[in-house]
Protein backbone atom coordinates (compact mmCIF):
# COMPACT_ATOMS: atom_id res chain seq x y z
CA UNK A 1 0.00 0.00 0.00
CA UNK A 2 1.30 3.48 -0.85
CA UNK A 3 0.45 4.57 2.37
CA UNK A 4 3.31 2.41 3.78
CA UNK A 5 5.93 3.85 1.30
CA UNK A 6 4.45 7.85 1.95
CA UNK A 7 5.36 9.05 5.77
CA UNK A 8 3.08 11.93 6.69
CA UNK A 9 5.09 12.78 9.09
CA UNK A 10 8.32 12.77 7.32
CA UNK A 11 6.49 14.90 4.35
CA UNK A 12 5.34 17.72 6.88
CA UNK A 13 8.74 17.52 8.14
CA UNK A 14 10.32 18.14 4.98
CA UNK A 15 7.63 20.63 4.05
CA UNK A 16 8.79 22.76 7.11
CA UNK A 17 12.15 22.57 6.34
CA UNK A 18 11.28 23.83 2.57
CA UNK A 19 8.99 26.59 4.19
CA UNK A 20 11.23 27.87 6.43
CA UNK A 21 14.24 28.03 3.99
CA UNK A 22 11.81 29.90 1.80
CA UNK A 23 10.39 32.27 4.49
CA UNK A 24 13.78 33.65 5.05
CA UNK A 25 14.45 34.40 1.27
CA UNK A 26 11.30 35.91 1.78
CA UNK A 27 11.68 38.13 4.63
CA UNK A 28 15.20 39.34 3.17
CA UNK A 29 13.61 40.26 0.09
CA UNK A 30 10.91 42.74 2.56
CA UNK A 31 13.70 44.00 4.08
CA UNK A 32 15.39 45.02 1.51
CA UNK A 33 12.36 46.58 -0.08
CA UNK A 34 10.06 47.61 2.00
CA UNK A 35 7.99 49.00 -1.13
CA UNK A 36 7.40 44.68 -2.04
CA UNK A 37 4.35 44.87 0.24
CA UNK A 38 3.55 40.83 -0.86
CA UNK A 39 7.05 39.72 0.02
CA UNK A 40 5.83 40.98 3.62
CA UNK A 41 2.53 38.75 3.58
CA UNK A 42 4.11 35.82 1.88
CA UNK A 43 7.01 35.90 4.26
CA UNK A 44 4.22 35.66 7.23
CA UNK A 45 2.66 32.59 5.61
CA UNK A 46 5.81 30.68 5.06
CA UNK A 47 6.20 31.26 8.64
CA UNK A 48 2.75 30.48 9.65
CA UNK A 49 2.93 27.65 7.22
CA UNK A 50 6.38 26.53 8.57
CA UNK A 51 4.72 26.59 12.45
CA UNK A 52 1.69 24.60 10.70
CA UNK A 53 3.45 21.43 9.47
CA UNK A 54 5.64 21.18 12.31
CA UNK A 55 2.63 21.23 14.10
CA UNK A 56 0.93 18.03 11.89
CA UNK A 57 4.51 16.34 12.06
CA UNK A 58 4.37 16.31 15.86
CA UNK A 59 0.81 14.44 15.79
CA UNK A 60 1.81 10.93 16.91
CA UNK A 61 2.99 12.27 20.11
CA UNK A 62 1.29 15.78 20.46
CA UNK A 63 -1.91 16.74 22.24
CA UNK A 64 -4.77 17.01 19.78
CA UNK A 65 -5.91 20.43 20.96
CA UNK A 66 -2.52 21.80 19.82
CA UNK A 67 -1.21 19.67 16.88
CA UNK A 68 -4.65 19.40 15.15
CA UNK A 69 -6.77 22.28 16.32
CA UNK A 70 -4.31 24.75 16.43
CA UNK A 71 -2.21 23.40 13.27
CA UNK A 72 -5.08 23.69 11.42
CA UNK A 73 -6.24 26.86 12.03
CA UNK A 74 -2.41 27.96 11.23
CA UNK A 75 -2.91 25.88 7.53
CA UNK A 76 -5.92 28.44 7.32
CA UNK A 77 -3.95 31.30 8.69
CA UNK A 78 -1.15 30.19 5.98
CA UNK A 79 -3.20 30.50 3.41
CA UNK A 80 -5.01 33.63 4.04
CA UNK A 81 -1.73 35.53 4.62
CA UNK A 82 -0.91 34.27 0.71
CA UNK A 83 -4.13 34.88 -0.29
CA UNK A 84 -3.37 39.01 1.04
CA UNK A 85 0.00 38.71 -0.74
CA UNK A 86 -1.34 37.90 -4.10
CA UNK A 87 -4.13 40.98 -3.07
CA UNK A 88 -1.05 43.45 -2.03
CA UNK A 89 0.64 42.27 -5.39
CA UNK A 90 -2.03 42.98 -7.90
CA UNK A 91 -2.66 46.44 -5.73
CA UNK A 92 -6.40 44.94 -5.15
CA UNK A 93 -8.39 46.03 -2.13
CA UNK A 94 -7.50 44.10 1.31
CA UNK A 95 -10.44 42.50 3.62
CA UNK A 96 -9.29 41.76 7.12
CA UNK A 97 -12.90 39.48 7.18
CA UNK A 98 -11.31 36.96 4.44
CA UNK A 99 -8.07 36.76 6.23
CA UNK A 100 -10.04 36.03 9.39
CA UNK A 101 -12.66 34.08 7.68
CA UNK A 102 -10.97 30.45 7.10
CA UNK A 103 -9.19 30.71 10.76
CA UNK A 104 -12.08 31.88 12.53
CA UNK A 105 -14.36 29.06 10.60
CA UNK A 106 -11.72 26.62 11.58
CA UNK A 107 -11.32 26.97 14.88
CA UNK A 108 -15.20 27.45 15.93
CA UNK A 109 -16.13 24.58 14.81
CA UNK A 110 -13.51 22.79 16.35
CA UNK A 111 -14.03 23.91 19.45
CA UNK A 112 -17.90 24.29 19.23
CA UNK A 113 -18.87 21.33 16.91
CA UNK A 114 -17.84 17.12 18.92
CA UNK A 115 -18.91 15.97 15.00
CA UNK A 116 -15.76 17.69 14.10
CA UNK A 117 -13.09 17.19 16.95
CA UNK A 118 -14.15 13.98 17.43
CA UNK A 119 -14.19 12.25 13.53
CA UNK A 120 -11.33 12.64 11.52
CA UNK A 121 -13.00 12.72 8.06
CA UNK A 122 -15.18 15.86 9.12
CA UNK A 123 -12.01 17.50 9.74
CA UNK A 124 -10.77 16.65 5.94
CA UNK A 125 -13.85 17.83 4.94
CA UNK A 126 -13.31 21.29 6.74
CA UNK A 127 -10.37 21.67 6.05
CA UNK A 128 -10.59 21.00 2.90
CA UNK A 129 -13.45 23.27 1.89
CA UNK A 130 -11.18 26.43 3.77
CA UNK A 131 -7.75 25.44 1.58
CA UNK A 132 -9.61 24.98 -1.95
CA UNK A 133 -11.94 28.16 -1.37
CA UNK A 134 -8.25 30.41 -0.56
CA UNK A 135 -6.75 28.57 -3.31
CA UNK A 136 -9.13 29.05 -6.19
CA UNK A 137 -9.60 32.62 -5.09
CA UNK A 138 -5.68 33.05 -5.62
CA UNK A 139 -5.62 31.70 -8.69
CA UNK A 140 -8.53 33.89 -10.35
CA UNK A 141 -6.87 37.00 -9.11
CA UNK A 142 -3.90 36.20 -10.35
CA UNK A 143 -5.44 35.44 -14.02
CA UNK A 144 -7.54 38.29 -13.43
CA UNK A 145 -3.90 40.71 -13.27
CA UNK A 146 -2.94 39.33 -16.83
CA UNK A 147 -5.15 42.21 -17.85
CA UNK A 148 -3.02 45.00 -16.36
CA UNK A 149 0.72 43.35 -15.87
CA UNK A 150 1.25 40.46 -18.48
CA UNK A 151 4.47 39.10 -16.44
CA UNK A 152 5.87 35.52 -17.73
CA UNK A 153 5.08 33.47 -14.70
CA UNK A 154 1.41 34.93 -14.37
CA UNK A 155 -0.88 32.68 -16.47
CA UNK A 156 1.48 29.34 -14.75
CA UNK A 157 0.97 30.38 -11.43
CA UNK A 158 -2.64 31.19 -11.81
CA UNK A 159 -3.41 27.66 -13.92
CA UNK A 160 -1.49 26.10 -10.51
CA UNK A 161 -3.38 27.60 -7.84
CA UNK A 162 -6.49 26.86 -9.53
CA UNK A 163 -5.58 23.41 -10.24
CA UNK A 164 -4.67 22.75 -6.24
CA UNK A 165 -7.63 24.22 -5.40
CA UNK A 166 -9.64 22.00 -7.39
CA UNK A 167 -7.48 18.63 -6.66
CA UNK A 168 -7.54 19.87 -2.80
CA UNK A 169 -11.30 19.97 -2.95
CA UNK A 170 -11.56 16.50 -4.39
CA UNK A 171 -10.65 15.28 -0.70
CA UNK A 172 -14.20 15.99 0.21
CA UNK A 173 -16.03 13.47 -1.92
CA UNK A 174 -13.15 10.84 -0.96
CA UNK A 175 -13.86 11.51 3.22
CA UNK A 176 -17.28 10.72 2.14
CA UNK A 177 -16.96 7.82 0.08
CA UNK A 178 -13.43 6.22 1.30
CA UNK A 179 -13.28 7.53 4.65
CA UNK A 180 -10.05 7.87 6.21
CA UNK A 181 -8.46 5.88 9.39
CA UNK A 182 -7.05 7.06 12.39
CA UNK A 183 -3.01 5.94 12.76
CA UNK A 184 0.30 6.98 14.10
CA UNK A 185 -1.87 10.31 15.04
CA UNK A 186 -3.37 11.78 11.55
CA UNK A 187 -5.10 9.83 8.55
CA UNK A 188 -4.04 6.45 7.46
CA UNK A 189 -5.34 5.72 3.68
CA UNK A 190 -3.61 5.63 0.04
CA UNK A 191 -5.58 8.85 -0.80
CA UNK A 192 -4.92 10.64 1.74
CA UNK A 193 -1.32 10.50 1.34
CA UNK A 194 -1.43 11.21 -2.14
CA UNK A 195 -3.53 14.13 -1.53
CA UNK A 196 -0.47 15.21 1.15
CA UNK A 197 2.28 14.53 -1.76
CA UNK A 198 0.31 17.13 -3.58
CA UNK A 199 0.04 19.33 -1.05
CA UNK A 200 4.05 18.98 -0.24
CA UNK A 201 5.13 20.11 -4.23
CA UNK A 202 2.65 23.10 -4.47
CA UNK A 203 4.12 24.02 -1.05
CA UNK A 204 6.92 24.39 -2.82
CA UNK A 205 5.54 25.28 -6.25
CA UNK A 206 3.96 28.11 -4.46
CA UNK A 207 6.82 29.69 -3.11
CA UNK A 208 8.73 29.19 -6.09
CA UNK A 209 5.59 30.88 -8.32
CA UNK A 210 6.09 33.95 -5.69
CA UNK A 211 9.68 34.59 -5.79
CA UNK A 212 9.53 34.56 -9.73
CA UNK A 213 6.68 36.58 -9.37
CA UNK A 214 8.69 39.27 -7.58
CA UNK A 215 11.52 39.25 -9.58
CA UNK A 216 9.39 39.76 -12.71
CA UNK A 217 7.74 42.36 -11.53
CA UNK A 218 11.16 44.06 -10.71
CA UNK A 219 12.43 43.37 -13.83
CA UNK A 220 9.37 44.67 -15.88
CA UNK A 221 9.50 48.45 -13.14
CA UNK A 222 13.40 48.65 -14.17
CA UNK A 223 12.76 47.86 -17.95
CA UNK A 224 10.03 50.99 -17.74
CA UNK A 225 12.14 53.19 -15.87
CA UNK A 226 14.66 52.52 -18.32
CA UNK A 227 12.06 53.69 -20.86
CA UNK A 228 10.74 56.66 -19.25
CA UNK A 229 11.80 60.33 -18.80
CA UNK A 230 12.10 60.96 -14.44
CA UNK A 231 10.55 64.31 -14.68
CA UNK A 232 7.30 64.07 -16.94
CA UNK A 233 6.60 60.35 -16.78
CA UNK A 234 6.25 60.21 -20.53
CA UNK A 235 8.26 58.19 -22.99
CA UNK A 236 12.21 59.11 -22.99
CA UNK A 237 14.16 59.68 -26.45
CA UNK A 238 15.61 56.01 -26.23
CA UNK A 239 12.13 54.30 -25.97
CA UNK A 240 10.81 56.45 -28.62
CA UNK A 241 12.99 55.81 -30.77
CA UNK A 242 13.05 52.43 -30.85
CA UNK A 243 9.25 52.08 -31.12
CA UNK A 244 8.98 54.61 -33.98
CA UNK A 245 11.60 52.60 -35.84
CA UNK A 246 10.07 49.78 -35.36
CA UNK A 247 6.52 51.01 -36.74
CA UNK A 248 8.65 52.43 -39.64
CA UNK A 249 10.71 49.17 -40.40
CA UNK A 250 7.41 47.49 -40.69
CA UNK A 251 5.95 49.88 -43.71
CA UNK A 252 3.59 52.16 -41.40
CA UNK A 253 3.16 55.72 -42.56
CA UNK A 254 2.25 58.81 -40.62
CA UNK A 255 3.77 62.30 -39.42
CA UNK A 256 6.60 63.32 -37.01
CA UNK A 257 6.00 66.21 -34.91
CA UNK A 258 8.81 67.96 -33.17
CA UNK A 259 7.60 71.01 -30.15
CA UNK A 260 10.01 73.13 -28.46
CA UNK A 261 8.40 75.78 -26.08
CA UNK A 262 8.91 79.33 -26.66
CA UNK A 263 11.66 81.05 -24.45
CA UNK A 264 11.88 78.61 -21.76
CA UNK A 265 15.27 79.76 -21.23
CA UNK A 266 12.97 82.97 -20.28
CA UNK A 267 10.84 81.21 -17.75
CA UNK A 268 13.81 79.77 -16.22
CA UNK A 269 15.65 82.64 -15.75
CA UNK A 270 12.48 84.43 -14.52
CA UNK A 271 10.82 82.49 -12.38
CA UNK A 272 13.29 79.70 -11.80
CA UNK A 273 14.12 76.10 -12.88
CA UNK A 274 11.21 74.44 -10.30
CA UNK A 275 8.58 76.74 -12.18
CA UNK A 276 10.74 75.48 -15.09
CA UNK A 277 10.14 72.31 -14.38
CA UNK A 278 6.20 72.37 -13.11
CA UNK A 279 5.83 74.39 -16.88
CA UNK A 280 7.51 70.88 -18.32
CA UNK A 281 5.11 68.70 -16.52
CA UNK A 282 2.13 70.97 -17.21
CA UNK A 283 2.90 70.86 -21.00
CA UNK A 284 3.13 66.97 -20.90
CA UNK A 285 0.14 66.20 -19.09
CA UNK A 286 -1.47 68.60 -21.95
CA UNK A 287 -0.29 66.92 -24.49
CA UNK A 288 -0.84 63.39 -22.94
CA UNK A 289 -4.20 63.87 -22.04
CA UNK A 290 -5.10 64.93 -26.00
CA UNK A 291 -3.02 61.46 -27.75
CA UNK A 292 -4.86 59.52 -29.79
CA UNK A 293 -4.56 55.81 -29.97
CA UNK A 294 -1.22 54.98 -30.71
CA UNK A 295 0.75 58.15 -31.10
CA UNK A 296 3.85 57.94 -29.41
CA UNK A 297 5.23 60.89 -27.33
CA UNK A 298 8.13 61.65 -25.65
CA UNK A 299 10.70 64.65 -24.05
CA UNK A 300 13.35 64.26 -26.49
CA UNK A 301 15.80 66.74 -24.26
CA UNK A 302 15.19 70.18 -22.16
CA UNK A 303 12.48 71.69 -23.67
CA UNK A 304 12.48 69.49 -26.73
CA UNK A 305 9.65 67.35 -27.64
CA UNK A 306 8.17 64.64 -29.98
CA UNK A 307 4.86 62.63 -31.59
CA UNK A 308 4.80 60.44 -34.11
CA UNK A 309 1.40 59.66 -35.60
CA UNK A 310 1.00 56.63 -37.15
CA UNK A 311 -1.77 56.65 -40.02
CA UNK A 312 -1.70 60.47 -40.36
CA UNK A 313 -1.21 62.09 -43.49
CA UNK A 314 0.63 65.26 -43.23
CA UNK A 315 -2.91 67.51 -43.51
CA UNK A 316 -4.55 65.68 -40.80
CA UNK A 317 -1.64 65.68 -38.54
CA UNK A 318 -1.00 69.37 -38.98
CA UNK A 319 -4.44 70.05 -37.97
CA UNK A 320 -4.01 67.87 -34.90
CA UNK A 321 -0.68 69.81 -34.14
CA UNK A 322 -2.76 73.25 -34.23
CA UNK A 323 -5.33 71.83 -31.71
CA UNK A 324 -2.18 70.92 -29.67
CA UNK A 325 -1.31 74.49 -30.47
CA UNK A 326 -4.03 76.03 -28.62
CA UNK A 327 -4.60 74.17 -25.78
CA UNK A 328 -0.68 74.43 -24.46
CA UNK A 329 -1.21 78.66 -25.10
CA UNK A 330 -4.34 78.47 -23.31
CA UNK A 331 -2.78 76.78 -20.21
CA UNK A 332 -2.81 78.62 -16.65
CA UNK A 333 0.12 78.03 -15.35
CA UNK A 334 0.61 80.13 -11.69
CA UNK A 335 3.60 79.86 -9.27
CA UNK A 336 4.34 82.15 -6.40
CA UNK A 337 1.71 84.49 -7.53
CA UNK A 338 2.58 84.71 -10.75
CA UNK A 339 1.24 83.64 -14.39
CA UNK A 340 3.29 81.99 -16.54
CA UNK A 341 2.59 81.93 -20.47
CA UNK A 342 3.23 79.00 -22.62
CA UNK A 343 3.23 78.94 -26.01
CA UNK A 344 4.89 76.27 -28.28
CA UNK A 345 6.30 76.04 -32.20
CA UNK A 346 5.62 72.18 -33.83
CA UNK A 347 7.54 71.66 -36.69
CA UNK A 348 6.29 68.95 -39.21
CA UNK A 349 7.13 66.15 -41.46
CA UNK A 350 5.12 62.97 -42.94
CA UNK A 351 6.37 59.60 -44.12
CA UNK A 352 5.12 59.48 -47.24
CA UNK A 353 6.79 62.61 -48.70
CA UNK A 354 10.86 61.88 -47.04
CA UNK A 355 10.62 58.09 -46.55
CA UNK A 356 11.08 55.81 -43.78
CA UNK A 357 14.12 56.29 -42.81
CA UNK A 358 13.72 58.51 -39.25
CA UNK A 359 17.28 60.61 -39.55
CA UNK A 360 15.88 62.11 -42.70
CA UNK A 361 11.75 62.23 -41.16
CA UNK A 362 13.86 64.11 -37.75
CA UNK A 363 15.84 66.73 -40.22
CA UNK A 364 13.11 67.63 -42.20
CA UNK A 365 10.75 67.87 -38.94
CA UNK A 366 13.74 69.87 -36.99
CA UNK A 367 13.94 72.22 -40.36
CA UNK A 368 9.57 72.66 -40.17
CA UNK A 369 10.81 74.01 -36.67
CA UNK A 370 13.58 75.85 -37.21
CA UNK A 371 11.11 77.56 -39.91
CA UNK A 372 8.35 78.04 -37.03
CA UNK A 373 10.95 80.12 -34.63
CA UNK A 374 12.20 81.94 -37.05
CA UNK A 375 8.28 82.98 -38.38
CA UNK A 376 7.28 84.38 -35.11
CA UNK A 377 7.02 81.13 -32.76
CA UNK A 378 3.72 79.93 -31.30
CA UNK A 379 2.80 78.40 -34.94
CA UNK A 380 2.93 75.23 -36.94
CA UNK A 381 4.91 74.63 -39.91
CA UNK A 382 5.44 71.50 -42.23
CA UNK A 383 8.22 71.12 -44.14
CA UNK A 384 8.05 70.40 -47.80
CA UNK A 385 11.11 69.69 -50.82
CA UNK A 386 12.60 72.55 -52.13
CA UNK A 387 15.01 73.04 -55.20
CA UNK A 388 16.91 75.41 -53.09
CA UNK A 389 16.57 77.83 -50.04
CA UNK A 390 16.33 81.24 -51.37
CA UNK A 391 12.38 80.85 -52.11
CA UNK A 392 12.08 79.72 -48.42
CA UNK A 393 10.99 82.94 -47.35
CA UNK A 394 8.68 84.04 -50.21
CA UNK A 395 6.90 80.57 -49.91
CA UNK A 396 6.05 81.05 -46.16
CA UNK A 397 4.99 84.23 -46.63
CA UNK A 398 2.46 83.03 -49.80
CA UNK A 399 1.53 79.95 -47.89
CA UNK A 400 0.88 81.04 -44.05
CA UNK A 401 -2.58 80.94 -42.94
CA UNK A 402 -3.03 83.57 -40.05
CA UNK A 403 -6.64 81.88 -39.62
CA UNK A 404 -4.90 78.65 -38.83
CA UNK A 405 -1.31 78.98 -37.70
CA UNK A 406 0.12 76.31 -39.82
CA UNK A 407 1.96 77.56 -42.50
CA UNK A 408 4.14 75.38 -45.53
CA UNK A 409 8.36 75.96 -45.44
CA UNK A 410 10.78 74.28 -47.88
Amino acid sequence: MIEDFISISTLMICTFLATTVVGIFMLQVWLTDRRHAAAGYWCLSMWVGSLCTLLFALRPIGFPLITVGLGNALAAFGYAFMWAGFRVFDRRPLYLSVVLAGPVLWSAAYLLLPPVANDINNRVILSSVIIAAYSIWIGLDIWAGRRLERLPTRSIAAIFFLSHGTIYSLRIPMAVLAPVELGHGTAYSTWFALFSLELFAHTILAAVAMLVLIKERGEALYRQASRTDTLTGIANRGSFLEDVQAHLAGGGQGTLMIFDLDRFKAINDTHGHVAGDVVLKRFSEQISSSLEDGMLFCRFGGEEFALFAPRHDIDHAADFAERLRRAVAALSISREGHEISVSVSIGLADVATFGSDFDRLQSAADKALYAAKEAGRNCVMRWAPSTGLADVAERMRLSSNPATGISVAG
